[in-house]
């Protein structure tokens, strides 16, 4: 019998952002994860290679990929300049040994960005060996209209800008689109997935797989059954476990476990107890 390939999963230390470097990838490791996607945030530990490479190695643990500092919060970090956060990104990457960069659209007035990105995307891939990709992001909805800031926040825009993208299946919610849909029209580029569930309120939640209104079931058995073979990277929110280590421990290893059941067996595994 041929093996079907899998993606690779990954855990994001993003919403990791109020715990200490240190004792989050002691948790991820313990709920039994070995590659993690580090988040370079305003903490000073995650914006060098040396420090997040030894506590990785110390935990058994593999940087796999790096979000950089793209978020509203970090916006300064590694100065204004987005390909200049790029460039500092990528030989972040290739001291940690991490194969993808993950970075958000550029906004409606970058245009230097958006070019680097239709132009230099494969470029510094085949000269680095690190992938740049694009992440969908979400507009701001106000009294029902959408009020962009970003350019690509349709998937077939960002498919046609970004030789490499990343979908993350919370913002398609916040962007009122289908995952499904989006998976179709992203799959020829994309590297990397940010998986989660969302409550449909508007906000970006990054849910438990099981606790949200998102056809998770559906969308990994798509990606079974097109044999999507990158990666799935799980960023869930982890805010109501930050004084109950155990809980969290336990919920990292019930979501891992949950997407594995589903990418390796043809049956429909038992759902997630909902939390």
């Amino acid at each position: 019998m041929t093996n079907r390939p899998t993606p690779r999963i990954q855990v994001s230390l993003g919403p990791f952002w109020a715990f200490e470097l240190e004792h989050a990838m002691d948790l991820v490791a313990e709920a039994g994860y070995t590659d993690i996607e580090l988040m370079v945030t305003r903490d000073p530990m995650t914006q060098q290679p040396g420090t997040p490479l030894r506590l990785a190695n110390e935990r058994g643990l593999n940087i796999a990929s790096v979000h950089g500092p793209f978020l509203f919060v970090t916006k300064s970090v590694w100065g204004l300049d987005p390909v200049e956060k790029i460039n500092r990104g990528v030989d972040m990457c290739t001291e940690v040994g991490a194969r993808t960069l993950i970075v958000h659209p550029p906004f409606l007035w970058e245009q230097d960005y958006a070019r680097w990105v239709a132009g230099q995307t494969e470029v510094c891939e085949q000269a680095t060996g690190v992938t740049v990709a694009v992440e969908t992001m979400y507009p701001k909805w106000v009294a029902g209209r959408r009020l962009r800031a970003y350019r690509w926040l349709k998937p077939d825009e960002l498919a046609q800008a970004a030789p490499r993208t990343v979908l993350d299946t919370s913002h398609l919610s916040v962007a009122r689109l289908d995952i499904l849909d989006a998976y179709s029209v992203l799959k020829d580029g994309l590297v990397h997935i940010h998986l989660s569930n969302n409550a449909g309120d508007g906000r970006d939640g990054h849910l438990e797989l099981a606790n949200g209104v998102l056809p998770i079931e559906r969308f990994l058995k798509e990606l079974r059954r097109t044999q999507y073979d990158q990666v799935i990277s799980l960023e869930l929110s982890v805010t109501r476990y930050l004084k109950r280590s155990r809980q969290l421990v336990e919920m990292l290893k019930r979501n891992r476990e949950y997407v594995e059941d589903r990418l390796t067996h043809s049956k429909v595994a038992k759902g997630l107890p909902r939390r």
